[in-house]
């Protein structure tokens, strides 16, 4: 009996530290990391989750995300973005500045979406 007590106890004390970055993905990119933003972005441009950055929603389906200043020491950054609807995103950025503008389509038409976003700094490729 011990020794099942022993395993069961050694299961869960192995299983909780694996389980335990699952639970909160946005505390891992903390305000300290200036490399690395994320956050999620309802369709009506309300910053639900993350921090460092500010919305502007121009129009159903058209997004600007300004960051910080203090993020992305460089200028230049990327972003991946994934809505939480069925459909197409496009992420521009005109050139290094921390700013984007990303855009909802839906059969060829402007919508508004929810999105999650993760944006990294974009480091030169010869330093």
């Amino acid at each position: 009996m011990n020794r099942l007590v022993t395993l069961l106890a050694l299961a869960i004390g192995l299983g909780a530290p694996a389980s335990a970055g699952i639970v909160n993905p946005y505390g891992a990119l903390g305000v300290n990391n200036t490399d690395v933003v994320a956050g999620q972005v309802s369709g009506s441009g309300v910053i639900e989750r993350g921090s460092g950055f500010r919305v502007h929603r121009d129009e159903a389906g058209a997004y600007e995300i300004k960051f910080d200043k203090r993020y992305f020491p460089s200028g230049c950054a990327a972003m991946v973005v994934s809505p939480s609807s069925a459909v197409s995103p496009i992420v521009v950025q005109n050139h290094c500045g921390g700013v984007f503008d990303v855009f909802f389509y839906l059969n060829n038409r402007l919508t508004g979406a929810g999105f999650q976003f993760i944006a990294r700094e974009d480091a030169p490729q010869n330093p």
